[in-house]
């Protein structure tokens, strides 16, 4: 009976390890010039966004497959699916109150979501795109003025600052990667993050586009960024990951 209880609690001990190690990557990853401090998997198809709230406690992020939003803890679990189906969503940001806003790529709209109340409202965005499949990627919110910045993934990679009433102030094209795939305003540093799927990098921008700083990968089909006062997070599409990156202090 002893050597039977000796085996059950090595079979649990076994089972517990198991799991926690599908739950935590263990994978080396590449990153040139930033420090990796962990990764987890996401139980969400094809995550292609990212956001946070003002407390850091918080992420958001949406499905390229189910068009869905859903909550994550910041190791990458999901506390909560919201009911709003998106048309191909590509992007969200924390937006003023309760709200998130978010891209849908092939309409080339921008949403004003309630989580509280799931209500919306769309925002049609006057550009020439005639690509469908390389439209909207990516949105953040300055919380410093109040305006939005969006992205165009490709043919043109463009960088677009928007009032408040989601009409467009200024609109900057971007050359320093191959496509664009997430933004993310830092109030902090008050300037730009903004990843690219194809180059695999993670890159440091004025508030016009201007190139500041390049962080090369190996994560495969980078489409989300939200950075705090000292990490970077990054969701993975392809991985279904997410990535927590050491901020780079200068």
């Amino acid at each position: 009976m002893q050597v039977l209880k000796i085996y059950l609690y090595i079979v649990i001990f076994s089972l517990m390890t198991f799991l926690l190690s599908c739950r935590k990557s263990q994978d080396v990853i590449q990153a040139d010039g930033l420090e990796l401090i962990e990764s987890y998997r996401i139980d969400v198809s094809e995550p292609s966004g990212l956001a946070i709230n003002n407390s850091d406690t918080i992420l958001y992020t949406v499905s390229d497959n189910t068009n869905k939003i859903y909550k994550l803890s910041t190791t990458g679990n999901i506390t909560q699916t919201f009911n709003y189906v998106g048309n191909d969503l590509e992007g969200l940001s924390t937006f003023t109150g309760n709200k998130l806003i978010l891209a849908e790529e092939r309409t080339k709209e921008i949403v004003e979501f309630d989580i509280s109340s799931g209500s919306f409202i769309k925002h049609k965005i006057n550009y020439e795109n005639n690509e469908l499949n390389n439209g909207l990627e990516g949105v953040s919110y300055n919380s410093n003025d109040g305006t939005i910045f969006i992205l165009n993934e490709k043919d043109p990679g463009l960088l677009m600052r928007l009032r408040a009433n989601f009409t467009i102030i200024s609109t900057y094209e971007l050359s320093f990667a191959s496509d664009y795939s997430g933004i993310f305003h830092d109030s902090t540093l008050n300037n730009l993050w903004i990843v690219s799927d194809q180059n695999k990098t993670i890159n440091k921008c004025t508030l016009q586009g201007e190139l500041i700083e390049s962080y090369s990968t190996s994560i495969t089909k980078l489409e989300g960024i939200v950075v705090t006062n000292d990490r970077i997070y990054v969701v993975s599409d392809a991985e279904e990951k997410l990535y927590i990156f050491k901020k780079p202090t200068n």
